[in-house]
């Protein structure tokens, strides 16, 4: 028998709830396997714990002095939760839901971004970064006629770790 079968069907063997055959099979199984035998161990303590528990007695003015405090509420209350409830009936349910989801998808296709605001925002990074001077890398002599002869570093890697600002912010 493997562990994990073993270990699944050890509850079920603390109840009794086994054939005999499969009882069987499980104990031999704890006295060839240590994890197993303690989680049994530990599961037999935990039974042991739970039958040491005294049940508490309930008094029987507790449902008389519970029931009491609810049907003492004030009528304003009470008339406020029932204008609530009728307000808020199953009925209103599936106008509110298809409110919602209007205001959603509109809310969603309002806030489309702007391509032109977006393309003004790459060709000003563009700019700025032609601006930069870069520092050139010469290239091997022996290189291909299609390579370039200066390579230029890429301005996507950066070496400083430290947060830096989006240059694609939409401003």
């Amino acid at each position: 028998m493997e562990c994990l079968t073993c270990t699944e069907s050890l509850t079920a063997f603390m109840d009794g709830e086994l054939s005999p055959d499969q009882a069987k099979k499980v104990e031999s199984h704890f006295t060839q396997c240590t994890p197993c035998h303690d989680d049994y161990r530990s599961l037999l303590h935990t039974y042991q714990l739970v039958e040491q528990v005294d049940l508490l007695e309930l008094n029987p003015d507790l449902w008389t002095r519970i029931h009491s405090e609810i049907t003492d509420l004030s009528p304003s209350e009470s008339t406020w939760l029932a204008s609530l409830r009728s307000l808020f009936g199953i009925r209103w349910v599936p106008i509110a839901a298809g409110t919602l989801g209007v205001v959603f998808l509109s809310l969603f296709f309002v806030n489309q971004p702007n391509p032109e605001v977006q393309q003004k925002a790459f060709d000003k990074y563009v700019r700025e970064r032609e601006q930069l001077e870069l520092p050139r890398v010469p290239v091997s002599p022996n290189a291909s006629s299609l390579e370039l002869r200066i390579a230029y570093p890429n301005p996507f890697i950066v070496s400083d770790n430290r947060p830096q600002e989006n240059p694609f912010k939409l401003e």
